[in-house]
C-alpha cells in the first residue's frame, strides 16, 4: 500500500439552467471522470422550477462524471454543496478500499460479513477526514443567477468553514460562467486552502448565456496547472549550478 493517501479531485457545479453556449457539458464530465475527477451538481431553483430540461442535463453531468446531483432552492444551497462534497469524497474512498480488498484477499466491501464491514466503515470515516481534497466550484453567473448570487456566496463561505474544520488538507479554487467581458469562463480564485472571499464578492456578472462545458472543461485544466506546478516544486529548482556563470 502506498505511503500517503492520494488527493481526491471534484468538480462542483452551481447552475440554474440548461447550458446553451460551448461545448456539451455531459462530454466534458464524463472526460473530467475519466481523468480520476468526480463532478458533482447542485441546480438551484426558484419556485421550484428549473426546467424539465435543465433537471436533465443536470442529472446527466453527474452521472457522466461519477457524482451526485441535487435539484434545491437557495435556502438548501449551502447544506446541499457540503453534503454532496463529503458524501462523494465517501464513496470515492470505499471503492479504493474495496479495489484494495478485492486484490489483497479476493472480496470487496459488500462481500465482507457485518462485523467486517462496519470496520471497514469505520476506516473509511477516518480517511475521509484525512484525505487531501481538491475541489474547483464552477458557479453559474449567467444573468439568471442575479438574485441567487448572495445566496451562492454565502454557501461558498459555509462550505470553506467547513474544509477548514477538516483534518486533512482541502484546497478549492472558484470558475465563474460566463466571465467578464468576452470571456467564457473566468478564474475568480486559484487553489487555496482559504477561500479569497473578497474575490467571490466581485464574482457576479450576470449577462450572457450559460457555458457549463466549457466551465467544466476549465475546471479540468486548473487541475492539470496544479499538479504542473507540484511536480516543479518537488523537483526544486534547476538550471542554476549547471550552467554555471
Amino acid at each position: 500500500m502506498a505511503d500517503h493517501t492520494p488527493s481526491i479531485r471534484q468538480i462542483l457545479v452551481i447552475t440554474d439552467g440548461f447550458s446553451n453556449v460551448g461545448e456539451d457539458p455531459v462530454d466534458a464530465s464524463a472526460r473530467a471522470k475519466r481523468r480520476g475527477v468526480t463532478v458533482n451538481v447542485v441546480g438551484v431553483v426558484d419556485g421550484g422550477e428549473m426546467g424539465q430540461k435543465g433537471q436533465e442535463e443536470a442529472m446527466s453531468i453527474a452521472d457522466a462524471g461519477g457524482g451526485m446531483c441535487r435539484i434545491v432552492r437557495p435556502a438548501e444551497l449551502s447544506a446541499t454543496a457540503q453534503m454532496l462534497t463529503h458524501q462523494t469524497m465517501q464513496l470515492t474512498l470505499q471503492q479504493v478500499v474495496s479495489e484494495q480488498l478485492q486484490e489483497v484477499i479476493g472480496k470487496d466491501t459488500i462481500d465482507l460479513p457485518p462485523a467486517q464491514r462496519s470496520k471497514v466503515m469505520q476506516v473509511v470515516d477516518r480517511l475521509e477526514e484525512a484525505v487531501r481534497l481538491e475541489l474547483v466550484v464552477c458557479v453559474d453567473t449567467s444573468a439568471s443567477m442575479k438574485d441567487k448570487m448572495g445566496t451562492v456566496r454565502e454557501a461558498l463561505r459555509d462550505l470553506n468553514l467547513s474544509l477548514q474544520a477538516r483534518e486533512g488538507e482541502s484546497e478549492v479554487a472558484v470558475i465563474a460562467f460566463p466571465g467578464s467581458g468576452d470571456e467564457i469562463t473566468r478564474v475568480v480564485s486559484e487553489f487555496t486552502p482559504n477561500l479569497n472571499l473578497d474575490a467571490l464578492s466581485g464574482m457576479l456578472t450576470a449577462r450572457g448565456g450559460t457555458p457549463t462545458g466549457p466551465a467544466i472543461d476549465a475546471a479540468i485544466l486548473r487541475f492539470d496547472v496544479k499538479r504542473s506546478q507540484t511536480a516543479d516544486e518537488e523537483d526544486g529548482p534547476r538550471g542554476s549550478d549547471a550552467t554555471g556563470s
